[in-house]
């Protein structure tokens, strides 16, 4: 009978110590007492919470955050803005594998419901008071800017920047659906927003340049004047497009006359917007920085549209374009080289009474 080796307890335990694994990254949370730490402790894929409000209104903002291997000073950002569910969490996960391929820190800053309610809150940036309307300029009242929440996911990329130890005074910014309509309202009412790129991809409505229509189709009673709109056309904003978007009755797709006075879906809209903010700059005579870029097959998806504009934004990549738009010189109107649905073929009127509104209420989704 074979004897059993025993060893003495003393001796069993710093040999456990010696062979333990080191523990895991920490991740990092609004409860982390730390102010600060290095980026080697941030985990892959977490949150962070930073203040972005003013004294007038506090706002502690959620950050959701993919992160490269490698964090370092010079480390470029890319902000992900979320759909109208506030599901930033998504968002940073759609997005989440390009942090490593393209070595960037992705971030899905989160646009509560608690302190930007509503639509009004967030796709219009609270420019206005929750109680507007689309449809009535009377209703509701103008806000500061810096209380917007154009405003305070500029000033979150501060505490971003503090927190992951970062140089960065720019960053490119991304939005699908109603992200994208948050991203062109940031550009139209809050350029001084340090943005280099900004993408949005598949917008619902859009802010045109006309002022007989109120947020969000207009531009009257937001304190923007035509020749604010240079310091817009000045920055790079492409108008990204899935040639798939194309579904008139889209459960997500307002019906309202005023909405279908832009284009009869998406993909209308999306080029008529353009279009007119061509025509406006050109009536200004100020550059328009401007571009229209096509997805080809993809539909209103922010999962599937994330690959192209990371790839886009990231690393330069696009496709060719469905609409080259030129203007005719002899008639001054825009051409469509490619076909399509066009101003006046998409099946909605474009008449300024059929823009003015359609009733009192605001039926359809935001």
């Amino acid at each position: 009978m074979k004897k059993r080796l025993t060893l003495p307890l003393a001796f069993i335990l710093p040999l456990a110590a010696c062979q333990s694994t080191p523990p895991a990254p920490m991740d990092y949370t609004e409860n982390t007492e730390q102010e600060s730490v290095q980026p080697e402790t941030f985990e892959r894929y977490g949150s962070i919470v930073v203040p972005a409000g003013t004294a007038e209104k506090p706002v502690n903002m959620r950050l959701w955050y993919a992160r490269p291997d490698r964090v370092t000073a010079e480390t470029p950002v890319v902000l992900v803005m979320h759909g109208g569910r506030r599901d930033a969490d998504n968002y940073r996960d759609f997005w989440g594998p390009y942090a490593s391929k393209y070595n960037v820190l992705v971030v899905a800053p989160e646009v509560s419901q608690q302190d930007f309610p509503s639509g009004w809150g967030y796709q219009t940036g609270n420019w206005v008071s929750p109680d507007s309307s689309s449809v009535d300029a009377s209703k509701g009242h103008r806000n500061p800017p810096e209380q917007s929440s154009f405003a305070a996911v500029d000033r979150a990329f501060d505490g971003l920047c503090e927190r992951f130890g970062l140089n960065a005074s720019e960053y490119d910014i991304w939005g699908h659906g109603s992200g994208a309509q948050f991203v062109t309202r940031m550009i139209m009412l809050y350029p001084q927003a340090r943005v280099r790129t900004a993408v949005a991809a598949n917008s619902g409505t859009y802010t045109f340049p006309d002022w007989s229509l109120p947020l969000r189709y207009g531009l009257k009673n937001t304190g923007i004047e035509p020749e604010d709109l240079e310091a817009a056309y000045a920055h790079h904003l492409v108008i990204m497009l899935g040639t798939a978007d194309n579904d008139t009755s889209h459960r997500l797709l307002s019906q309202l006359d005023i909405a279908r006075a832009q284009g009869a879906h998406r993909l209308a809209k999306g080029r008529n917007f353009y279009a007119a903010n061509e025509r406006q700059a050109e009536k200004l005579r100020v550059p328009y920085n401007w571009e229209l870029r096509t997805v080809y097959d993809i539909g209103h998806s922010g999962r599937k549209m994330s690959g192209p504009g990371a790839r886009y934004l990231l690393a330069g990549k696009a496709e060719e374009p469905l609409f080259p738009l030129r203007r005719d010189d002899a008639t001054g109107q825009d051409r469509d080289d490619a076909g399509g649905d066009g101003p006046g073929r998409d099946g909605a009127e474009t008449s300024k009474d059929l823009l003015r509104g359609s009733g009192d209420g605001e039926m359809s989704p935001f």
